[in-house]
């Protein structure tokens, strides 16, 4: 199927998949995780073992989502998955966040779509609110700050917040009393 819009295509070849998804996707408030990862798979996310999707987190394309063990999707995050979401193990993102890897070319006169696939590699917590943004890597161990907006990679056990994200210390992990 092809929509257009004045001039402005976008070719949606997994139009019928989509809908079907939306609509399962709207009852999977009622059901236990077990569930929501076994639908998830179903529409072809790659998910790992011991993983927890909470209630009320919004996948656009599972087909365009893995993640590694141990990862935790907190509730009314959202995984905007027009390109490829890859997450590695021990991921943590927190309610509410926001990961998109979608936008538009504010050049062209039609604002065509562009996509880039996000990557978050292993240890990683995003915290409540913050937005990852197209073409993101946020790289091993690091901390993205409550409601930061993160445009930019993130460097290997850093800390970065606010809007734009920006460095403001180093992931220092202490010893297990």
């Amino acid at each position: 199927m092809e929509i257009n819009l004045g001039g402005y295509s976008e070719k949606k070849p997994h139009f019928l998949r989509l809908v079907l998804w939306r609509m399962v996707e709207k009852m999977q408030w009622m059901l236990p995780n077990v569930a929501r990862l076994m639908l998830l798979r179903l529409f072809g996310a790659k998910i790992g073992r011991r993983c927890l999707i909470c209630r009320g987190a919004k996948f656009y394309a599972p087909w365009n989502f893995e993640c590694g063990d141990f990862v935790c999707v907190g509730p009314r995050a959202e995984v905007y998955c027009k390109s490829k979401v890859i997450m590695g193990n021990q991921v943590v993102v927190s309610q509410d966040s926001y990961l998109c890897t979608a936008s538009h070319d504010i050049t062209s006169p039609v604002m065509k779509l562009l996509t880039k696939s996000i990557k978050i590699g292993d240890n990683i917590w995003i915290a409540s609110r913050a937005t990852i943004l197209p073409g993101v890597t946020v790289n091993d161990g690091a901390v993205v700050g409550a409601c930061a907006v993160v445009a930019k990679d993130v460097p290997a056990w850093s800390v970065v917040v606010g809007n734009p994200a920006k460095v403001v210390g180093i992931r220092n992990l202490q010893k297990e009393e």
